[in-house]
């Protein structure tokens, strides 16, 4: 079938020659047109075409004119009939793969943040099915999956897992929502929208009516810090008391800083300028991907100084490098020898508390100051998240209100 004959209209084939001797034509109408042209005469020809906003240029691999006519025209007639063909519906495993390629918000979090999203994206796709489509998508299908997570039973494949809480279920529905959102805003080669309309409009998160944020004390703390003392000073082998030094050091950091794990466990020795008395937080560490600088107090920087001089350390090495130095410490290192610290220290282990809680630790005992100071020092972007979920109410907190109020009285007018 001719191109004329497919779109039955006219179509311009009329050869024509820039003024350098570069050969040039247009083929097809407004809409389906292919432009063929050389870089340079006597050089190849290149299609050139608009497919939506991408403009898309392909080779035809020769410099002969009727040649390259003949392969343009086969390349628009390709265009035209994929056009018409019907366009395949928005399922979820095509939704996930899309968002996984073009999403700039998903390749710049972390690999331990995409491996969780990965994990939970297999959850949704075997439990709401692969093949659902995305705008078929229902509130109901929201509960039944909500049901899944909470019994740990009910999966469509027959599988039984573990029965989990509000929060763990919220997490992968906060991907879910963050793919349809995305798909809303993503445009395709033709212009129109990936997916026309949200079809979970209104949906609500559940939430955990008691969270468990335990909090440490200041007392817990320095328990800690003296069993890595004793740990350290127990081991004949110069390893192994290097790596309780380092637990110690991760925790005058974490208790005096608030920082997260995650950002502590990247530290370069070059991060930590004791002239100045700055910690500059790498944003690749960051959950958030920001970087920042914060002031820290002569205490600390002398404390700083002291482990950098007993450990040794020099230029810019790790504060906690492997074995082989190239790479900082797992989180699951620090994990470890925080339990076997807390053995060592005979103290019962919080349910849900690990480094974190000196974190909530930090923020409480910072209630009367500004907000804003305290976020920017702690490293917290959002307000409301610091003041609603870090900066609790503690029982002496609630008893210095208890015990100062300001007593509501008559206003005293004075006479004439």
């Amino acid at each position: 079938m001719s191109i004329k004959r497919l779109l039955k209209i006219p179509v311009r084939t009329d050869w024509d020659q820039f003024a350098d001797g570069r050969w040039h034509m247009s083929l097809g109408v407004r809409g389906c047109r292919v432009r063929v042209t050389q870089r340079e005469p006597g050089s190849a020809f290149v299609a050139v075409t608009w497919i939506g906003r991408r403009r898309v240029q392909v080779s035809l691999k020769t410099s002969k004119r009727p040649e390259a006519q003949r392969l343009a025209e086969a390349y628009l007639l390709k265009l035209h009939e994929r056009d018409k063909a019907p366009e395949q519906p928005l399922t979820l495993e095509r939704l996930w793969a899309l968002y996984r390629e073009g999403s700039a918000g998903y390749r710049q979090n972390t690999e331990r943040t995409r491996r969780d999203k990965v994990t939970a994206a297999r959850r949704l796709l075997v439990a709401l099915g692969e093949k659902k489509r995305v705008d078929h998508l229902t509130l109901n299908d929201v509960e039944r999956y909500l049901g899944m997570r909470k019994t740990g039973s009910g999966w469509p494949d027959g599988r039984s897992t573990e029965p989990v809480g509000p929060r763990a279920a919220a997490d992968d529905l906060c991907l879910l929502r963050a793919m349809i959102l995305w798909a809303t805003r993503e445009r395709k080669a033709d212009g129109a929208w990936l997916l026309a309309e949200n079809p979970l409009r209104g949906m609500k998160l559940p939430r955990e009516e008691n969270p468990c944020r335990p909090v440490a004390t200041f007392e817990r703390f320095q328990k800690l810090r003296a069993a890595a003392q004793e740990l350290s000073n127990s081991r004949h082998d110069e390893r192994t008391r290097s790596r309780w030094v380092r637990f110690e050091l991760a925790l005058v950091i974490a208790e005096a800083t608030a920082a997260r794990i995650g950002s502590i466990r990247g530290l370069r020795w070059s991060d930590i300028d004791l002239g100045h008395r700055t910690i500059r937080w790498n944003r690749e560490f960051h959950k958030r991907r920001r970087e920042s600088v914060v002031p820290i107090t002569p205490e600390l920087a002398e404390e700083l100084r002291g482990f950098r001089t007993s450990l040794g350390a020099v230029g810019d090495a790790w504060l906690f490098p492997t074995v082989s130095g190239e790479q900082p410490w797992s989180r699951e290192i620090f994990r470890e020898l925080w339990i076997r610290a807390e053995e060592r220290a005979e103290i019962p282990h919080m349910k849900g508390g690990c480094w974190h809680t000196l974190r909530r630790k930090w923020a409480i005992e910072r209630k009367s100051l500004p907000p804003v100071d305290v976020a920017g020092a702690g490293g917290w972007k959002d307000l409301a998240v610091l003041q609603t979920i870090y900066q609790i109410a503690t029982p002496e907190g609630m008893l210095e209100v208890m015990a100062h109020p300001a007593k509501l009285r008559e206003r005293a007018i004075a006479a004439d």
